[in-house]
């Protein structure tokens, strides 16, 4: 396991949270992430939650990045709540969406990883014009937002 216990939580995460991890090669320091959904649809599940982990590494779980530029890391991930269940994730704050649109993608579209060439967007419907940043559909957790992120860093991935 890559990812550093923090504390955790049984509340769901709601739009507008803002969460930070760890990662065991980046000691005394955050990455951070931000719910931007919790009603994506996703193949035959509902309610999904969708986050944006960004391109920041901070020295305090208040040290955020500019939400406004909306430098990611990864693709917007679908996620379920495990992350915070397992206290991997832990939310240190919150922004309202609604006061602050420009935080968020007007749109998100997913690659098909079972039929290559083909997009779905948030509520599942097949399109024929997908706009970056594009995620894969799929259903994940903090494993997978784990590994995607030691991927892009260049970190060794978890064996477990």
């Amino acid at each position: 396991m890559n990812l550093v216990f923090l504390k955790k939580s049984r509340k769901k995460p709601v739009v507008g949270d803002i969460f930070v991890f760890q990662l065991i090669f980046e000691p005394e320091q955050y990455r951070f992430g931000m719910v931007a959904s919790t009603t994506l649809k996703m193949s035959s599940c509902d309610n999904v939650t969708l986050v944006y982990i960004y391109d920041h590494l901070g020295n305090r779980k208040d040290d955020y990045p500019e939400f406004v530029k909306k430098k990611l890391l990864l693709p917007p991930q679908a996620i379920n709540h495990l992350g915070w269940s397992s206290g991997f994730f832990e939310t240190v704050g919150h922004l309202d969406l609604e006061k602050h649109p420009e935080y968020r993608f007007p749109q998100h579209h997913f690659a098909s990883f079972v039929r290559p060439g083909w997009y779905y967007d948030e509520l599942d419907n097949r399109i024929m014009n997908p706009v970056e940043p594009i995620g894969v559909r799929g259903l994940g957790n903090y494993r997978t937002v784990e590994d995607n992120v030691c991927d892009k860093l260049g970190y060794p991935c978890s064996e477990d």
